[in-house]
């Protein structure tokens, strides 16, 4: 068979056309030739075939398209197609010099290896024929998607440059006159290319057209100032005064044969279970595109993260662009048992490869580089560093000239080298996980056990080390099932154990980093304390103030450390006062933890804990015009504190520090009395500003964490306070008798105390209990007795909260009049005193109010306010209220489109609050709005969605939902 792709794409099998049919399948067809003989997964084809959202038939498709294109990619009619079906995706048989591309590419690499060894006719003729190959752009009236694109941008920039290899092998046979023409017409279609232009100034030189010669390097000069801003390169500059010096190299006379040098071939085997990385491979491809300023590419990443396997196969992927070979040395920078080479070390090894006699190799450094540089001068040479230290390990061994390309790793990011491109080399997906460890240890395995193997991956956190480490285990045990490596696996004190195979091993490649630090002086040391802190309280997301707080230190010393830790890859940066930490890394963090005295962890922990407290104390102070659950907390800040100020600072904060309050409780439950009492107070001044900001599950978690603790130290403030939360979060998604208990049960703790306010709060919670569940008689009843309770105490915060809670009630109670009157003063209590919560609450309210009295156009109007508040202040459960109240004012005014955007974003922020019952509304609302838009089949079966998620909440039943929205 047959495979273009350097044109309109095209196959034939036995002289005849294969019909490829649609256009998608074309496409399908065209992707799988890119990349032949490997299996490409189903996800990485559909992103090819469809843009986002996909279609939801976009699987059945795909196996469509692959049914038309196997019966037609077959050598002959009854024959085997050449289309194969591999583990999840499919693979496309090419045989040795059956597609033009590979025939192209090694055309054009014969004619170079040719002009290298100075068989310049031969080079020439291999040259012209790659150039042939090429009918149209490749793929040519395909619709491609832009990472297709991309690569096919790379191929033109390959054509170019034979077509300059072209012109200049001809050039070099004498040629001039008859390629101007040729080299006119390039100049002008591809202006920035400096070897162009010089292969013009050359060619009309020789013609005798000194002028127009000269007037070529003007040009291309004036091109590179207005488009690119820079001057000629230093070698056109040259050609430029050669041409004025009529220097003699310029004639036109054929070339002697030049003498042959030595092609190096340092190069490792590439890995044959490298898998991925195909973006990694594409950027640095196009970087190293041949050009006379190709970069120093530094690849950077964590120990074991495969950096020196994709380097060695891209330096296999770029040999045909570096004829004169490859020089490559493991500078031994993270080695556990080698020191670091030195350069002048490399540097004679350098020499020596490229020809040098051992006894003319400088002894010293500056002049071993000199010579260095010079010998490998126009070589085309790709060096490749490996395992660098740092950059003043590699600075001395970067080649001066143009034609050579550079590939650094390191762990560290080597930010300081000259003409640097750096390239993070992460964490494998999940896919590409299992396909490497199918690589090791059998693809049959994998497929008879699918979910362990990505079980497996997920306990080796995707870093391709333990992965070859657990498949080569595999490899070595065939009777051994996957899911008992993953039971061996699980324990997280024994995984580091586990991950130890001959020679290959996780541990000693943080170990090595983390000893470094110890010995490195106070700063190396306050580093690796951070790192102890940080296993000691296992902190999901590293923040700075998280850490200030851990050391007792200031943010800028805590910041400090991090970045050296980060620079060290045993902390990765996510944005700006986070940085995450590798799942292995994190388990060699908890071992080293032990280092540290107990008294001294338990006091780090209780810094934090007081760090958080304070931090929830200023969350609702923001929300609610200073009140706070938890008292006035009147201690001086100390300086690692980091606390919010104002709306955007509480959200961000919360969002960084949401998963590691819950780690820090977590951990102080188990710990001393008074450590495990501060995690108690943490739960009570952080679940609200959880609750209400949509971190249910962790708020969830604190306060179920917060009943037990408080119950066992016998706790008793603590434990109302719990189980208030707990009925607060249970509201609209337990049996409301459940509720209710938690609430008589937290009031009869309360009584003997005689704290009015907690009591006013139990007996509110009640309320709106009760109001929920339909019963609006005793609603009314404890909202009149919590408002006495709530004017008793002066208070003006509780008191509008309370007039907003109760003005719902007093309407269902037929009180009109005295509803808005309690609306409107607890909206102008929020007013008063700046509250944004109870602001947003109280216009939610108003906005119900004018709902319920059919004001639906004002009611709008309010619910626009509301959203604004309640957006400021992060309250969703308001929010998710006024959604389904402004669903249905659009509803009543005709505006079915924004009725339905309301009723599915309060769906989902009723998820995000876990409240069950607002979900149910939601879905029937959006069931009322399908039915009133015409789409019956759609109501229908979102109000059957309503009616499934009600039925496990018997019960509830707010009056002006079923105003709304009718009875669930």
């Amino acid at each position: 068979m047959r495979f273009q792709l350097l044109g309109p794409l095209d196959v034939w099998a036995d002289g005849r056309r294969v019909p490829l049919g649609t256009v998608k399948q074309r496409l399908l067809c065209a992707t799988l030739l890119l990349d032949p003989n490997e299996v490409l997964h189903t996800e990485h084809l559909a992103e090819m075939l469809w843009d986002e959202p996909r279609p939801a038939s976009a699987a059945a498709n795909l196996r469509t398209y692959a049914h038309g294109l196997r019966q037609g990619l077959r050598d002959q009619p009854d024959g085997a197609s050449r289309l194969h079906t591999g583990t999840g995706g499919y693979l496309l048989e090419v045989r040795p010099g059956e597609r033009d591309l590979d025939e192209f590419e090694e055309a054009a690499q014969q004619g170079r290896d040719a002009r290298t060894r100075g068989e310049l006719r031969q080079a020439e003729a291999s040259l012209a024929h790659a150039l042939t190959l090429w009918r149209d752009s490749p793929l040519a009236g395909l619709p491609l998607p832009r990472t297709i694109a991309v690569r096919l941008t790379r191929l033109h920039e390959q054509r170019l440059m034979v077509e300059e290899e072209h012109v200049q092998a001809r050039l070099d046979l004498g040629a001039s006159a008859e390629l101007v023409g040729r080299l006119r017409g390039h100049v002008e279609t591809h202006p920035l290319r400096q070897r162009g232009w010089g292969q013009l100034m050359t060619a009309l030189y020789r013609t005798g057209d000194i002028a127009g010669a000269v007037d070529a390097y003007l040009r291309a000069r004036r091109v590179l100032a207005d488009q690119l801003g820079i001057d000629p390169s230093p070698w056109l500059e040259a050609l430029y005064r050669d041409i004025l010096d009529h220097s003699p190299h310029l004639t036109g006379e054929p070339q002697r044969s030049l003498p042959a040098r030595v092609v190096i071939r340092g190069l490792p085997p590439a890995v044959d279970t490298f898998v991925g990385r195909r973006e990694e491979i594409d950027a640095v491809r196009g970087w190293l595109d041949g050009s006379t300023t190709s970069p120093v590419v530094a690849l950077h990443g964590p120990g074991g993260a495969g950096k020196s396997a994709l380097a060695v196969r891209l330096a296999h992927h770029l040999a045909d662009r570096y004829p004169g070979g490859t020089l490559y040395v493991d500078l031994q920078g993270s080695d556990v048992d080698l020191p670091p080479l030195r350069p002048i070390d490399v540097l004679g090894r350098f020499l020596r490869a490229l020809g040098v006699p051992g006894g003319a190799v400088p002894s010293d450094v500056g002049e071993a580089t000199v010579a260095y540089r010079s010998e490998i001068a126009g070589r085309r040479v790709l060096v490749v560093l490996d395992n660098a230290r740092d950059a003043a390990q590699v600075r001395a061994l970067l080649p001066a000239d143009g034609s050579c390309g550079v590939v650094v790793t390191s762990r560290r990011m080597l930010a300081t080298l000259p003409n640097g491109r750096h390239l993070a080399v992460g964490l494998l997906s999940r896919t590409e996980a299992v396909g490497l460890l199918a690589g090791e240890c059998g693809a049959g395995r994998v497929a008879a056990e699918p979910d362990a193997a990505a079980r497996l991956v997920e306990l080796c956190g995707m870093l391709p080390l333990a992965i070859r480490i657990v498949g080569a285990r595999l490899a070595s045990r065939p009777g051994w099932p996957i899911a008992r490596l993953v039971e061996r696996l699980a324990d997280p004190g024994l995984r580091l154990s586990e991950l130890e195979f001959d020679d290959l091993s996780v541990r000693p490649s943080i170990s090595l980093t983390y000893a470094a630090l110890c010995d490195g002086g106070a700063p190396g040391q306050l580093c690796a304390r951070v790192f102890r802190m940080i296993g000691s309280t296992r902190l999901p997301d590293v923040t700075v103030r998280a850490v200030a707080a851990l050391l007792g230190e200031s943010l800028a010393r805590a910041e400090s450390a991090l970045d050296r830790l980060a620079d060290e890859r045993l902390v990765e940066p996510r944005e700006p006062g986070v940085y995450g930490i590798h799942d292995l890394v994190r388990l060699y963090a908890v071992e080293r933890a032990e280092d540290e005295p107990a008294d001294e962890r338990e006091t780090a922990l209780r810094r934090l804990l007081e760090m958080y407290v304070q931090g929830a104390r200023e969350l609702e102070r923001i929300t609610n015009a200073g009140w706070a659950p938890i008292g006035p907390g009147d201690q001086a800040r100390p300086a690692w504190h980091d606390l919010p100020e104002d709306p955007a600072q509480a959200a961000r904060w919360l969002a960084e520090e949401h998963p590691n309050i819950l780690a820090a409780f977590r951990q102080a439950c188990t710990s001393a009395p008074a450590t495990a009492k501060l995690a108690a107070t943490l739960a009570w001044a952080s679940v609200a500003s959880l609750h209400r900001h949509g971190y249910l599950q962790e708020a969830l978690t604190l306060v179920d964490g917060a009943v037990a603790t408080t119950e066992r130290l016998g706790l008793t403030l603590e434990h109302c306070a719990a189980l208030f939360y707990r009925a607060a979060f249970n509201k609209g998604t337990a049996d409301p008798s459940v509720v209710e208990a938690d609430l008589l049960r937290c009031l009869d703790l309360l009584q003997p105390l005689d704290d009015r306010n907690r009591i006013a709060s139990c007996l509110e919670a009640l309320g709106n209990l009760r109001y929920r569940m339909g019963d609006v008689p005793r609603a009314l009843a404890y909202h009149d007795e919590t408002l006495a309770l709530r004017r008793e105490s002066g208070r003006s915060l509780p008191v509008g909260a309370t007039l907003s809670n109760a003005a719902q009630v007093r309407l269902s109670a037929g009180a009109e009049k005295e509803a808005f009157a309690d609306v409107e003063e607890a909206l102008r209590i929020a007013r008063d005193i700046d509250a944004i919560g109870l602001e947003g609450a109280a216009l939610s309210m108003r906005g119900q109010l004018l709902c319920r009295t059919g004001r639906w156009s004002e009611a709008r109007e309010c619910l626009d306010e509301a959203m604004v508040a309640t957006g400021r202040s992060g309250d969703l459960p308001s929010r998710c209220e006024a959604l389904l109240s402004r669903a249905a004012a659009h509803l009543r005014l005709g505006d079915h489109a924004a009725a339905a955007r309301d009723a599915d974003e309060a769906g989902t922020a009723a998820v995000r609050i876990g409240d069950r019952y607002l979900l149910a509304v939601a879905r029937q609302a959006r069931g009322g709005i399908a039915r009133a838009a015409g789409d019956r089949s759609a109501a229908s079966a979102l109000e059957a969605e309503a009616r499934e998620v009600i039925s496990s909440l018997p019960g509830y039943r707010e009056p002006q939902y079923v105003e709304y929205f009718g009875q669930l």
